[in-house]
Protein backbone atom coordinates (compact mmCIF):
# COMPACT_ATOMS: atom_id res chain seq x y z
CA UNK A 1 0.00 0.00 0.00
CA UNK A 2 1.20 3.40 -1.10
CA UNK A 3 2.23 6.33 1.28
CA UNK A 4 -0.89 8.70 1.23
CA UNK A 5 1.18 11.85 1.26
CA UNK A 6 -0.74 15.51 2.73
CA UNK A 7 -0.18 18.75 2.37
CA UNK A 8 1.89 20.52 5.46
CA UNK A 9 -0.41 22.78 7.48
CA UNK A 10 0.47 26.09 9.32
CA UNK A 11 2.95 25.45 12.05
CA UNK A 12 2.65 28.26 14.44
CA UNK A 13 0.91 25.64 17.08
CA UNK A 14 4.50 23.84 17.25
CA UNK A 15 7.03 24.88 19.97
CA UNK A 16 10.56 25.55 18.44
CA UNK A 17 12.45 21.74 19.13
CA UNK A 18 14.83 23.22 22.11
CA UNK A 19 16.27 26.15 22.97
CA UNK A 20 20.01 26.78 22.09
CA UNK A 21 22.44 27.26 25.11
CA UNK A 22 25.73 28.08 24.85
CA UNK A 23 25.64 27.46 21.37
CA UNK A 24 25.29 23.60 21.56
CA UNK A 25 22.04 21.14 22.80
CA UNK A 26 22.69 17.99 23.56
CA UNK A 27 20.16 15.43 22.75
CA UNK A 28 19.81 12.75 25.42
CA UNK A 29 20.15 8.72 23.98
CA UNK A 30 19.66 5.72 26.33
CA UNK A 31 22.96 4.63 28.63
CA UNK A 32 21.11 0.94 28.65
CA UNK A 33 23.97 -0.65 30.93
CA UNK A 34 23.30 1.72 34.31
CA UNK A 35 19.59 2.70 33.34
CA UNK A 36 20.55 6.90 33.39
CA UNK A 37 19.59 9.14 30.45
CA UNK A 38 22.04 11.78 29.68
CA UNK A 39 21.86 15.15 30.82
CA UNK A 40 20.52 18.24 28.52
CA UNK A 41 21.33 21.38 28.25
CA UNK A 42 18.27 23.19 28.88
CA UNK A 43 16.22 21.91 26.23
CA UNK A 44 12.76 22.88 26.12
CA UNK A 45 9.57 21.13 27.71
CA UNK A 46 5.94 21.73 26.55
CA UNK A 47 3.54 21.07 29.61
CA UNK A 48 -0.13 20.43 28.17
CA UNK A 49 -2.69 22.32 29.66
CA UNK A 50 -4.54 20.50 32.68
CA UNK A 51 -2.58 18.68 35.28
CA UNK A 52 0.65 18.02 36.22
CA UNK A 53 2.46 16.57 39.10
CA UNK A 54 6.30 16.50 39.49
CA UNK A 55 8.09 14.50 42.06
CA UNK A 56 11.62 14.39 43.62
CA UNK A 57 12.41 11.19 43.89
CA UNK A 58 15.50 9.17 46.39
CA UNK A 59 18.37 7.38 44.97
CA UNK A 60 16.74 4.18 45.35
CA UNK A 61 13.84 5.61 43.10
CA UNK A 62 11.05 6.50 46.20
CA UNK A 63 8.67 9.41 46.12
CA UNK A 64 10.76 11.86 48.83
CA UNK A 65 7.92 14.80 47.57
CA UNK A 66 5.71 15.78 44.68
CA UNK A 67 3.97 18.60 43.98
CA UNK A 68 0.31 19.04 41.65
CA UNK A 69 -0.44 21.97 39.56
CA UNK A 70 -3.31 22.70 37.39
CA UNK A 71 -2.39 24.56 33.87
CA UNK A 72 -5.28 26.59 32.68
CA UNK A 73 -3.43 26.60 29.41
CA UNK A 74 0.51 25.03 27.94
CA UNK A 75 3.41 26.29 28.87
CA UNK A 76 7.21 25.90 27.41
CA UNK A 77 9.63 25.46 30.45
CA UNK A 78 13.16 23.84 30.29
CA UNK A 79 14.43 20.75 31.45
CA UNK A 80 18.35 20.01 32.53
CA UNK A 81 17.89 16.12 32.46
CA UNK A 82 16.06 13.67 31.21
CA UNK A 83 16.45 10.11 32.88
CA UNK A 84 15.35 6.82 33.82
CA UNK A 85 14.74 6.39 38.01
CA UNK A 86 15.47 3.58 39.38
CA UNK A 87 11.84 1.24 40.43
CA UNK A 88 9.77 3.81 38.34
CA UNK A 89 8.25 3.74 34.95
CA UNK A 90 8.80 5.73 32.16
CA UNK A 91 11.24 8.13 31.46
CA UNK A 92 11.76 11.23 33.80
CA UNK A 93 12.63 15.26 32.59
CA UNK A 94 13.86 16.94 35.80
CA UNK A 95 12.06 20.86 34.90
CA UNK A 96 14.61 23.87 35.47
CA UNK A 97 12.10 26.89 35.73
CA UNK A 98 8.71 27.16 36.88
CA UNK A 99 6.11 26.12 39.03
CA UNK A 100 7.56 22.56 39.37
CA UNK A 101 11.20 23.43 39.78
CA UNK A 102 13.68 20.97 40.82
CA UNK A 103 11.00 18.48 40.36
CA UNK A 104 10.54 15.77 37.87
CA UNK A 105 7.58 14.85 35.24
CA UNK A 106 6.92 11.77 33.47
CA UNK A 107 7.52 12.37 29.84
CA UNK A 108 4.24 11.49 28.02
CA UNK A 109 2.06 13.48 25.29
CA UNK A 110 1.20 16.13 27.81
CA UNK A 111 4.86 16.62 28.69
CA UNK A 112 7.33 16.14 26.77
CA UNK A 113 10.49 17.63 24.94
CA UNK A 114 8.77 19.00 21.26
CA UNK A 115 10.86 17.63 18.55
CA UNK A 116 12.89 13.94 18.90
CA UNK A 117 14.13 12.82 22.31
CA UNK A 118 16.08 9.89 23.83
CA UNK A 119 17.08 8.21 20.28
CA UNK A 120 18.88 4.78 20.74
CA UNK A 121 20.15 2.74 17.79
CA UNK A 122 20.27 -1.18 17.31
CA UNK A 123 23.12 -3.00 16.99
CA UNK A 124 22.54 -5.39 15.15
CA UNK A 125 18.82 -4.68 14.21
CA UNK A 126 15.98 -6.32 15.81
CA UNK A 127 12.33 -6.76 15.64
CA UNK A 128 9.10 -5.00 16.42
CA UNK A 129 5.67 -7.29 16.78
CA UNK A 130 2.77 -6.19 15.27
CA UNK A 131 -0.12 -8.32 16.69
CA UNK A 132 -3.25 -8.39 13.84
CA UNK A 133 -5.16 -5.18 14.11
CA UNK A 134 -4.99 -1.43 12.03
CA UNK A 135 -2.17 0.50 12.21
CA UNK A 136 -1.11 3.81 11.22
CA UNK A 137 3.00 4.43 10.65
CA UNK A 138 4.48 8.27 9.90
CA UNK A 139 6.74 9.93 8.08
CA UNK A 140 8.63 12.77 10.04
CA UNK A 141 9.57 16.37 8.46
CA UNK A 142 13.46 16.93 9.22
CA UNK A 143 11.96 19.25 12.25
CA UNK A 144 9.90 16.22 12.83
CA UNK A 145 6.75 17.94 12.17
CA UNK A 146 4.55 15.38 10.43
CA UNK A 147 4.52 14.89 6.54
CA UNK A 148 2.45 11.61 5.84
CA UNK A 149 1.16 8.47 7.08
CA UNK A 150 0.96 4.85 5.96
CA UNK A 151 -2.13 2.90 6.77
CA UNK A 152 -2.65 -0.85 6.59
CA UNK A 153 -3.91 -3.82 8.52
CA UNK A 154 -2.20 -7.05 9.77
CA UNK A 155 -4.07 -10.46 10.00
CA UNK A 156 -2.14 -12.68 11.81
CA UNK A 157 0.95 -11.54 13.98
CA UNK A 158 3.67 -10.52 12.11
CA UNK A 159 7.01 -8.63 13.24
CA UNK A 160 8.93 -5.80 11.04
CA UNK A 161 13.16 -4.98 11.12
CA UNK A 162 14.05 -1.79 13.09
CA UNK A 163 17.64 -0.44 13.92
CA UNK A 164 16.06 2.90 15.85
CA UNK A 165 13.87 3.73 18.61
CA UNK A 166 13.01 7.57 19.45
CA UNK A 167 10.60 9.33 21.61
CA UNK A 168 9.11 12.47 19.23
CA UNK A 169 6.55 14.67 21.28
CA UNK A 170 6.22 12.37 24.15
CA UNK A 171 5.22 9.37 22.08
CA UNK A 172 7.62 6.23 21.97
CA UNK A 173 8.40 5.27 18.50
CA UNK A 174 10.35 2.23 16.43
CA UNK A 175 11.63 3.34 12.96
CA UNK A 176 11.12 0.13 10.16
CA UNK A 177 13.66 -0.81 8.40
CA UNK A 178 12.22 -3.64 6.23
CA UNK A 179 8.87 -4.85 4.91
CA UNK A 180 5.79 -2.78 4.34
CA UNK A 181 6.22 -0.78 6.72
CA UNK A 182 9.74 0.26 5.97
CA UNK A 183 10.56 4.05 6.37
CA UNK A 184 8.09 4.51 8.97
CA UNK A 185 7.71 5.10 12.45
CA UNK A 186 5.80 3.31 14.20
CA UNK A 187 4.44 4.23 17.31
CA UNK A 188 4.62 1.30 20.64
CA UNK A 189 3.19 0.60 23.45
CA UNK A 190 6.04 1.96 25.61
CA UNK A 191 9.64 3.95 25.48
CA UNK A 192 11.36 0.52 25.39
CA UNK A 193 8.88 -1.84 24.30
CA UNK A 194 9.11 -2.81 21.06
CA UNK A 195 5.66 -3.93 20.72
CA UNK A 196 3.25 -1.73 17.86
CA UNK A 197 0.16 0.14 18.96
CA UNK A 198 -2.79 -0.89 16.97
CA UNK A 199 -5.48 1.80 16.23
CA UNK A 200 -7.86 0.75 18.99
CA UNK A 201 -11.15 2.68 18.26
CA UNK A 202 -13.50 2.24 14.40
CA UNK A 203 -14.93 3.27 11.76
CA UNK A 204 -17.14 0.65 10.71
CA UNK A 205 -20.31 1.03 7.90
CA UNK A 206 -23.14 3.24 8.72
CA UNK A 207 -26.38 1.73 9.91
CA UNK A 208 -29.45 1.34 7.39
CA UNK A 209 -32.25 3.44 9.53
CA UNK A 210 -35.25 3.80 8.04
CA UNK A 211 -37.06 5.28 10.85
CA UNK A 212 -36.05 8.90 12.29
CA UNK A 213 -34.34 8.70 15.61
CA UNK A 214 -32.61 11.27 17.74
CA UNK A 215 -29.37 9.96 19.24
CA UNK A 216 -27.72 11.90 22.02
CA UNK A 217 -26.25 8.73 23.77
CA UNK A 218 -26.27 5.29 22.50
CA UNK A 219 -26.58 2.06 25.17
CA UNK A 220 -23.44 0.16 24.78
CA UNK A 221 -21.57 -2.64 26.51
CA UNK A 222 -18.24 -1.43 25.08
CA UNK A 223 -16.17 1.47 27.22
CA UNK A 224 -16.69 4.03 24.53
CA UNK A 225 -17.95 7.09 23.75
CA UNK A 226 -17.87 9.12 20.63
CA UNK A 227 -16.20 12.52 19.83
CA UNK A 228 -17.79 14.33 17.45
CA UNK A 229 -16.49 18.05 15.53
CA UNK A 230 -18.90 20.47 13.91
CA UNK A 231 -17.04 22.18 10.99
CA UNK A 232 -18.38 25.24 10.27
CA UNK A 233 -17.81 29.52 10.97
CA UNK A 234 -14.20 29.87 12.51
CA UNK A 235 -11.83 27.81 10.95
CA UNK A 236 -8.18 28.91 11.96
CA UNK A 237 -7.28 25.56 14.02
CA UNK A 238 -9.48 23.01 12.18
CA UNK A 239 -6.09 21.98 10.49
CA UNK A 240 -4.15 21.52 13.77
CA UNK A 241 -7.00 19.50 15.56
CA UNK A 242 -7.01 17.34 13.24
CA UNK A 243 -3.22 16.19 12.84
CA UNK A 244 -3.71 16.17 16.32
CA UNK A 245 -6.10 13.53 16.12
CA UNK A 246 -4.29 11.64 12.95
CA UNK A 247 -1.27 11.28 15.66
CA UNK A 248 -2.91 10.01 18.26
CA UNK A 249 -4.57 7.66 16.20
CA UNK A 250 -8.42 9.28 17.66
CA UNK A 251 -11.51 8.18 15.63
CA UNK A 252 -14.14 10.28 14.86
CA UNK A 253 -17.56 11.70 13.37
CA UNK A 254 -16.85 15.08 11.23
CA UNK A 255 -19.73 17.73 10.51
CA UNK A 256 -18.98 19.83 7.82
CA UNK A 257 -21.21 22.76 6.14
CA UNK A 258 -20.68 23.33 2.73
CA UNK A 259 -19.93 26.80 3.60
CA UNK A 260 -16.94 25.46 5.80
CA UNK A 261 -15.80 23.38 2.75
CA UNK A 262 -15.52 26.12 0.09
CA UNK A 263 -12.91 28.26 2.66
CA UNK A 264 -8.47 27.21 2.17
CA UNK A 265 -8.66 26.06 6.05
CA UNK A 266 -11.88 24.27 4.81
CA UNK A 267 -10.55 22.53 1.66
CA UNK A 268 -7.20 21.74 3.31
CA UNK A 269 -9.23 19.87 6.57
CA UNK A 270 -11.07 18.16 4.17
CA UNK A 271 -8.10 16.69 2.44
CA UNK A 272 -7.32 15.04 5.56
CA UNK A 273 -10.34 13.76 6.13
CA UNK A 274 -10.08 12.02 2.73
CA UNK A 275 -6.67 10.78 3.62
CA UNK A 276 -7.86 9.02 6.65
CA UNK A 277 -11.38 7.20 5.87
CA UNK A 278 -10.11 4.40 8.96
CA UNK A 279 -10.14 7.21 11.12
CA UNK A 280 -13.05 9.63 9.96
CA UNK A 281 -16.65 9.79 8.84
CA UNK A 282 -18.78 12.48 8.09
CA UNK A 283 -22.53 13.64 8.89
CA UNK A 284 -24.05 16.85 7.15
CA UNK A 285 -24.40 20.25 8.98
CA UNK A 286 -26.07 21.86 6.47
CA UNK A 287 -24.88 24.11 3.84
CA UNK A 288 -25.52 27.92 5.52
CA UNK A 289 -25.80 26.67 8.93
CA UNK A 290 -29.07 28.50 9.64
CA UNK A 291 -31.65 27.41 12.05
CA UNK A 292 -34.16 25.43 10.03
CA UNK A 293 -36.77 25.09 12.88
CA UNK A 294 -37.14 28.91 14.15
CA UNK A 295 -35.51 31.37 11.07
CA UNK A 296 -32.00 33.25 11.01
CA UNK A 297 -29.42 33.39 11.92
CA UNK A 298 -27.29 34.26 8.52
CA UNK A 299 -27.55 36.84 5.79
CA UNK A 300 -28.73 34.01 3.64
CA UNK A 301 -30.84 32.37 5.83
CA UNK A 302 -34.53 32.79 5.74
CA UNK A 303 -36.05 34.57 8.35
CA UNK A 304 -39.15 32.37 9.14
CA UNK A 305 -38.90 28.68 9.64
CA UNK A 306 -37.48 26.91 6.39
CA UNK A 307 -39.77 25.36 4.16
CA UNK A 308 -39.28 21.44 3.27
CA UNK A 309 -37.78 22.71 0.19
CA UNK A 310 -35.32 24.79 1.66
CA UNK A 311 -34.11 22.07 4.58
CA UNK A 312 -33.47 19.49 2.02
CA UNK A 313 -31.50 21.76 -0.50
CA UNK A 314 -29.81 22.66 2.41
CA UNK A 315 -28.56 19.31 3.24
CA UNK A 316 -28.34 18.31 -0.44
CA UNK A 317 -25.92 21.44 -1.54
CA UNK A 318 -23.63 20.35 1.97
CA UNK A 319 -23.60 17.05 0.87
CA UNK A 320 -22.67 17.30 -2.94
CA UNK A 321 -19.68 19.96 -0.89
CA UNK A 322 -19.00 17.20 1.19
CA UNK A 323 -18.73 14.29 -1.03
CA UNK A 324 -16.41 15.80 -3.32
CA UNK A 325 -13.96 17.17 -1.00
CA UNK A 326 -13.42 14.01 1.53
CA UNK A 327 -14.92 11.38 -0.59
CA UNK A 328 -17.57 10.03 1.95
CA UNK A 329 -21.34 10.31 1.72
CA UNK A 330 -22.40 11.90 4.60
CA UNK A 331 -25.92 10.02 4.62
CA UNK A 332 -27.73 9.01 7.11
CA UNK A 333 -26.48 11.29 9.78
CA UNK A 334 -26.91 15.14 9.89
CA UNK A 335 -26.80 17.42 12.95
CA UNK A 336 -29.23 20.80 12.82
CA UNK A 337 -27.62 23.52 13.36
CA UNK A 338 -28.06 25.38 16.91
CA UNK A 339 -29.50 22.16 18.02
CA UNK A 340 -32.31 23.20 16.59
CA UNK A 341 -34.99 21.01 15.36
CA UNK A 342 -38.76 20.04 15.28
CA UNK A 343 -41.12 16.99 13.59
CA UNK A 344 -41.37 18.64 10.34
CA UNK A 345 -37.57 19.41 10.16
CA UNK A 346 -36.75 15.79 11.08
CA UNK A 347 -39.60 14.53 8.30
CA UNK A 348 -38.01 16.77 5.79
CA UNK A 349 -34.25 14.95 6.56
CA UNK A 350 -35.34 11.47 6.71
CA UNK A 351 -37.13 11.80 3.30
CA UNK A 352 -34.12 12.50 1.61
CA UNK A 353 -31.68 10.11 3.09
CA UNK A 354 -31.61 11.70 6.58
CA UNK A 355 -33.53 9.81 9.58
CA UNK A 356 -30.54 9.89 12.24
CA UNK A 357 -30.37 13.40 13.84
CA UNK A 358 -27.09 13.45 16.09
CA UNK A 359 -27.26 15.47 18.92
CA UNK A 360 -24.82 15.74 21.89
CA UNK A 361 -25.09 14.58 26.11
CA UNK A 362 -22.23 16.86 26.56
CA UNK A 363 -21.65 20.14 24.93
CA UNK A 364 -17.60 21.06 25.25
CA UNK A 365 -19.12 25.12 24.90
CA UNK A 366 -15.51 25.10 22.82
CA UNK A 367 -17.02 27.60 20.57
CA UNK A 368 -17.02 30.56 22.98
CA UNK A 369 -13.86 32.27 23.88
CA UNK A 370 -12.57 32.81 27.21
CA UNK A 371 -12.98 36.37 27.05
CA UNK A 372 -16.42 35.62 26.49
CA UNK A 373 -16.98 33.43 29.76
CA UNK A 374 -15.83 29.95 27.29
CA UNK A 375 -13.87 27.58 29.18
CA UNK A 376 -10.01 27.59 29.35
CA UNK A 377 -8.41 23.74 27.75
CA UNK A 378 -7.87 22.85 31.44
CA UNK A 379 -11.69 23.93 32.06
CA UNK A 380 -13.21 22.14 28.97
CA UNK A 381 -10.74 18.78 29.21
CA UNK A 382 -11.46 18.42 33.28
CA UNK A 383 -14.70 18.66 32.41
CA UNK A 384 -15.53 16.41 29.92
CA UNK A 385 -12.93 13.48 31.58
CA UNK A 386 -15.23 13.97 34.76
CA UNK A 387 -18.10 13.72 33.55
CA UNK A 388 -18.04 11.61 30.64
CA UNK A 389 -19.84 8.64 30.32
CA UNK A 390 -20.30 5.20 28.15
CA UNK A 391 -21.90 6.26 25.39
CA UNK A 392 -22.18 9.52 25.52
CA UNK A 393 -21.44 11.87 22.26
CA UNK A 394 -19.52 14.69 22.58
CA UNK A 395 -19.80 17.82 20.76
CA UNK A 396 -16.87 19.80 19.98
CA UNK A 397 -15.66 22.19 16.94
CA UNK A 398 -12.67 22.19 14.56
CA UNK A 399 -12.72 25.70 15.03
CA UNK A 400 -13.30 25.64 18.64
CA UNK A 401 -11.17 28.05 20.48
CA UNK A 402 -9.43 26.42 22.92
CA UNK A 403 -9.53 22.95 21.82
CA UNK A 404 -6.48 21.97 20.10
CA UNK A 405 -4.89 22.68 24.00
CA UNK A 406 -7.27 20.73 25.40
CA UNK A 407 -6.94 17.62 23.35
CA UNK A 408 -3.76 16.34 24.63
CA UNK A 409 -4.91 16.24 28.38
CA UNK A 410 -8.70 14.86 27.34
CA UNK A 411 -7.35 12.44 25.38
CA UNK A 412 -4.97 10.83 27.90
CA UNK A 413 -6.96 10.92 30.37
CA UNK A 414 -10.03 9.52 29.08
CA UNK A 415 -8.12 5.99 27.59
CA UNK A 416 -6.47 6.04 30.84
CA UNK A 417 -9.64 6.00 32.87
CA UNK A 418 -10.75 3.11 29.98
CA UNK A 419 -12.85 5.27 28.01
CA UNK A 420 -11.99 4.84 24.02
CA UNK A 421 -13.18 7.86 22.10
CA UNK A 422 -14.22 6.80 18.37
CA UNK A 423 -16.96 7.55 15.88
CA UNK A 424 -20.64 7.59 16.17
CA UNK A 425 -20.79 4.66 14.17
CA UNK A 426 -18.97 2.60 16.49
CA UNK A 427 -21.14 3.25 18.96
CA UNK A 428 -23.72 2.41 17.30
CA UNK A 429 -22.75 -1.04 16.02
Amino acid sequence: MPFRPWSRARRSHRPSIAAVILGAVLVASLAPTHGIVAAVLLRDVRLEAGPQRGYQFSPSGAVVASKAITLSAKALVKTDQRRVVPNQAGIWLRIANGSLAGLEVRESPTAYIPGIAGETTYGPSTTVRLAPGRYLGYRFEPDWTLASTRYGTVATTTSATTSRRAVIDGRPYVAVASGSWAGTWLPVTAPRALTAQAIACEVPAKPAAATSTVIRRVPTPEPELALTFDMGGRMIPAVAILERLVIDRVCATIFPTGDALATADGAAAAALIRLHPELFEVGDHTQNHCNLRDGGTASDCPTTPATTDRIQSELRDAAASIMASTGLDPRPYWRPPYGAYDTRVRAAATAIGYPITVMWAYDAIDWRAVADGGPTASIMANKIVTNAQTGWIILMHLGGFETFDALPSMLTRLRAAGLQPTTVSDLLR
